[in-house]
Formats: structure tokens, C-alpha cells, sequence
């Protein structure tokens, strides 16, 4: 047995436990964790610690003690050092450090080799226990992010065919829009901060800087005669516009999908309607919709853009290489994201046709334009809360050219992020794909890799059926 000289003594539930305090490195208040799914029953999900990515296991359910309340004030994580890996277990209290007096310390002569010893502290018996025994590689290895290189894209986006066209619908005043996704660089969270420019038009709201960039922001609903967008509810959305290399930003009030339209459902207007803001009318079964013009986007972007610093088309190509595209979307309090080269499109939640005799997760199927695509319900598929409303959308994807949707509670953002805030996993067989850590570790965010929720054959099975 190693020397120990001082323990840290814990409890989990009724019982006393301690390790080597030199195993440990933190002692902290629980934070916000990160639930992690369909992994180790153990492992309680992620946290972010000085800006690393450290898995959390609960030390009582490793021990058959029953979980955690992280509710309760006394509740606390210690980081260990487990083969080189920083992780955090969940105890119910950090009681003491106690200095080891070896008269009071019993060796435990049997098998148990997580169990080191007795240590009698006044009428107290505390556990000696080694946690490097105790956490088995099973539990973290579901889930184990690292800095590697790069993995290469999982699927291929299906190329639109030459008569439709990608939009983006969005609404205003129970009026609904659509704006080409060309002109579309991202969808975000509406910021805290919008500066005021002075002098600006009316519906200029001010400016923003998004990763070093300043962009003008725009209310679209005071751009076409209606009431300004109401910044601080939760649906208001930001466009981030891009024509070439200039940029603008449109505050719209809520988004609702991502479609692909065909060209000959669209009717093209002749006529000047909002001084040519809008150029065809898409009719579907239950909405008309406006299509803004592109041109007038790009007029706008052309004159508002603000000035950036230049940069070498060098430097533009490096940026890009370092950058993801995400589709971000929540379930239950949680946001994942599905890398955007597997989104096909984004659609409201509409009533799904039910399969007989099919698995609880298996929805159903939708027609999408002539095409029957199965719609695998998300929440119940990684064990979360299921509630359909009005803010679920279906998220249509591909996996080996099949097509396959996926309800989830609402899409949060479109969104570009850098590589250094992505950690990707080292396990392949991962649900998990990557970790991506955004405003300090405030703000998780859980990349899925689309091939791990379900199977090309489960898919090939379902259209059997």
C-alpha cells in the first residue's frame, strides 16, 4: 500500500469515506452540469473547469449507495487525476482533511482492492478507498473529449436539386417570410449588448460585434411598416446576412423553418409591392408567404456593411478551415447540434403518420414532397422528457443518402464556431461527437453524430414496414 499522509474525508449517504488528498485537486460547489445521453448510468454528465471539459461521475452510485442530491447545499465535486484524465465525482460532503495517525488504521486484508483500509477517527469508521479502482474505464470512455485532429464529416448533405431553392421562414406579426439561405451566414441568440449608433434610420437598432467583427443590426419588422421586434423575448432571432465578404444583421421575431421550396410553387409579382422588398409569393396548403427580394438584401448589406479590417484571401481561407457550421437545437433544458453538412432542412412539427408494432422512439413517417421519411421522436430516443408544442420542429437529415427527421423542442441557432472551442472524442463509437464549450463555459453545447441515434438498417427496416 502507497503512504498516505492525509485523507479527505467524505460522506456518501450514511456511510464515511476517504481518499489520498493527493489524488485530489478540487474541492467545489456543484455547478451546472451537462447531462450526457445514453451513456454510463454513473456518469452524471459534463462540467467546464478553467476552460477543460471534465466528465462527472457520481462516487455513490459507483458504490451501490444510491445518487447524489447535487440540490442539497453541502453537496460538493472533487477533480481527481484518474490515469492521466482529469474527471469529477459527485459526493454528498466534504467533511475533513484529516491527517493519518497509523495506529488508528486498519489494512483491509481481503480481495476488495478498491478498499485499501479502516481508518477510526473518535467513534467514526472511515472507508480508506482508492478511486482509481473504483472508476472502471466503461464509465468514462462512453464519453472521453480530447484536443485531436479534425475528424472528417460523417455524411453528405444531398445536393438540392436544380428546381428548388433553400429558404429560411421566418415570421413577423403572424405574417410569415422567407429569405434565400444563400444570403443566410448564421442564426443567433439575440445579444445582450446592441450598441446605439448615433444618426442611424429608424429601423437601425445599432451594432454588434460578433468574434471581432462589428455588424449593423437591422428590425426587419420596423423595415416593412410593422411594430418593432420585441428584443428580449425568448424566440427573437438575428439573422446574420453575407454577401460576399460583407455582412448584416436582421433581427426578425421568431423563426419557424428551413425548407426547400420548389421553383414552381413560387409566384413571381410584376407589380411594385413594399418599393420591390418583396419578389414571389410561395403558397403552401395552410399559408401564403412572402419571399423578400434578394436583390434588396443585398443592396441593404452593400450599404450598411461596416467597414472591416481587410484580411488576404490567405488568411479567409484559414479562418474558414477553422470554423464548424452547427445546427444547435434544445431538448429538455439542453442544447445539442447535428454538424449542418447532415441538415437538409428544418421544419415546423406536423402531424406524424404512427408506424404499427415499431420501436417506442419511431414516431412515424411524414411525406416531405412525395418522399415518406421516418421521424424518430429525439427525447424519447436519448431518454429525456418528450413534450411536442408549438415550438417543435423537425430536423430532416441525412445518413448515407436516406433521409430521416428528427422532433426536437426548438432550434436554437445556425451558427459558426471555432475549433478551439471544440473538443472532439477520441471514442468513435460515441454518441457524442464533440463538446463545444461557448461564453466560458457557460453555455454547453453537445454535437451528436447522426449514424449513433440510429442505424442505416433501422432506417432501411422502417421504410420496409
Amino acid at each position: 500500500m502507497k503512504d498516505i499522509d492525509t485523507i479527505l474525508q467524505i460522506r456518501l449517504g450514511n456511510e464515511y469515506f476517504g481518499i489520498d488528498s493527493d489524488d485530489s485537486n478540487q474541492i467545489l460547489r456543484v455547478p451546472v452540469i451537462t447531462s450526457i445521453p445514453l451513456t454510463h448510468s454513473c456518469l452524471n454528465g459534463i462540467v467546464v473547469l478553467n476552460g477543460t471539459i471534465v466528465p462527472v461521475l457520481d462516487l455513490k452510485m459507483t458504490l451501490g449507495l444510491g445518487s447524489v442530491d447535487t440540490t442539497k447545499e453541502e453537496s460538493r465535486i472533487i477533480t481527481l487525476n484518474i490515469e492521466n484524465e482529469e474527471v469529477a465525482v459527485l459526493v454528498d460532503e466534504v467533511v475533513d482533511a484529516l491527517k493519518m495517525e497509523m495506529e488508528n488504521f486498519e489494512l483491509n486484508n481481503s480481495n476488495d482492492s478498491s478498499t485499501l483500509g479502516f481508518y477510526k477517527q473518535n467513534e467514526t469508521l472511515i472507508q480508506i478507498i482508492e478511486p482509481k479502482s473504483i472508476i472502471t474505464k466503461d464509465m468514462v470512455e462512453s464519453f472521453a473529449p480530447v484536443e485531436v485532429e479534425k475528424l472528417s464529416d460523417e455524411n453528405e448533405a444531398q445536393n438540392a436539386t436544380t428546381d428548388t431553392t433553400r429558404y429560411l421562414f421566418f415570421k413577423s406579426k403572424n405574417e410569415l417570410f422567407a429569405v434565400d439561405i444563400e444570403l443566410v451566414a448564421e442564426l443567433i441568440f439575440v445579444p445582450e449588448s446592441i450598441t446605439p449608433i448615433a444618426g442611424s434610420n429608424s429601423s437601425n437598432l445599432g451594432a454588434i460585434t460578433l468574434r471581432d467583427e462589428v455588424i449593423d443590426v437591422f428590425d426587419f419588422n420596423l423595415m416593412f411598416g410593422f411594430e418593432a421586434v420585441d428584443i428580449k423575448n425568448d424566440d427573437a432571432r438575428v439573422l446574420i446576412l453575407r454577401d460576399e465578404d460583407k455582412k448584416l444583421a436582421l433581427c426578425v421575431e421568431v423563426v419557424e423553418e428551413i425548407k426547400d421550396v420548389e421553383l414552381s410553387n413560387l409566384e413571381s409579382l410584376n407589380n411594385s409591392m413594399q418599393d420591390n422588398k418583396i419578389e414571389a409569393l410561395y403558397k403552401d396548403k395552410n399559408s401564403i408567404v412572402s419571399v423578400v427580394n434578394a436583390t434588396y438584401f443585398r443592396e441593404l448589406i452593400s450599404k450598411f456593411s461596416v467597414s472591416q479590417t481587410s484580411q488576404t484571401e490567405t488568411e479567409d481561407e484559414s479562418r474558414s478551415e477553422n470554423m464548424r457550421e452547427l445546427a444547435v437545437f434544445a431538448m429538455d433544458k439542453e442544447e445539442f447540434a447535428f454538424d449542418i453538412e447532415g441538415v437538409q432542412e428544418i421544419i415546423t412539427y406536423q402531424e406524424v403518420t404512427p408506424l404499427p408494432e415499431s420501436d417506442e422512439y419511431i414516431e412515424g413517417v411524414i411525406n416531405l414532397r412525395g418522399s415518406i421519411v421516418p421521424v424518430v421522436n429525439l427525447s424519447k430516443k436519448l431518454d429525456f422528457n418528450s413534450n411536442i408544442t408549438e415550438k417543435s420542429k423537425i430536423v430532416v437529415c441525412n445518413i448515407e443518402d436516406e433521409k430521416v427527421g428528427f422532433i426536437v423542442d426548438d432550434v436554437n441557432d445556425i451558427m459558426f464556431v471555432e475549433d478551439k472551442f471544440v473538443s472532439l472524442s477520441k471514442n468513435a463509437d460515441a454518441l457524442v461527437k464533440s463538446t463545444i464549450s461557448l461564453d466560458e463555459g457557460k453555455r454547453v453545447i453537445l454535437e451528436l453524430r447522426l449514424n449513433k441515434i440510429i442505424s442505416l438498417e433501422d432506417l432501411q427496416n422502417i421504410e420496409k414496414e
